[in-house]
C-alpha cells in the first residue's frame, strides 16, 4: 500500500519536475499588442522564431485570448534566479495566444495586459 501512495506522488509532482518550462502564475487572461504603431507581431506554430508563422497581429491588437505563457528556465530554476537573470528569461517568454480562430506562439515581451470587454 506505501509503495503505492509513493508511486502516486511520483506521479503527480514528476510534471513540476521534467517540464522544460512553466506556465506563469499570474499572468492575464488577455493581452494587448504593445509595439510602435505600424508594427506587426509574428504569430508561430511553436514557441521559436525559427518556428512556421502562422500570422500576424497589428500594434494595439488587444482582446488577445491567453492560452498560457512560459520562460525558457524551468520554475524551479527562476525562482532561484537573480533579478537580472529574470529579466534576461523576460524575453524569451513566449505566449500561446488564440486571436479570432488564430491559435499560435508570440514572444511576450511585445504583450501586455488587457482586460476582457
Amino acid at each position: 500500500m506505501l509503495g503505492g501512495v509513493v508511486a502516486l506522488g511520483l506521479c503527480l509532482s514528476a510534471p513540476l519536475l521534467s517540464s522544460p518550462a512553466q506556465a506563469e502564475q499570474g499572468d492575464p487572461d488577455y493581452f494587448q499588442v504593445n509595439m510602435k504603431p505600424g508594427s506587426q507581431l509574428n504569430v508561430r506554430k511553436d514557441p521559436s522564431v525559427k518556428a512556421e508563422k502562422v500570422g500576424t497581429l497589428k500594434a494595439g491588437t488587444d482582446q488577445i485570448a491567453n492560452l498560457g505563457c512560459h520562460v525558457g528556465m524551468p520554475y524551479l530554476e527562476w525562482r532561484k534566479a537573480t533579478t537580472a537573470v529574470r529579466k534576461v528569461e523576460t524575453r524569451r517568454k513566449w505566449c500561446n495566444i488564440e486571436y479570432n480562430g488564430m491559435i499560435g506562439w508570440t514572444a511576450g515581451q511585445y504583450l501586455q495586459e488587457d482586460r476582457p470587454e
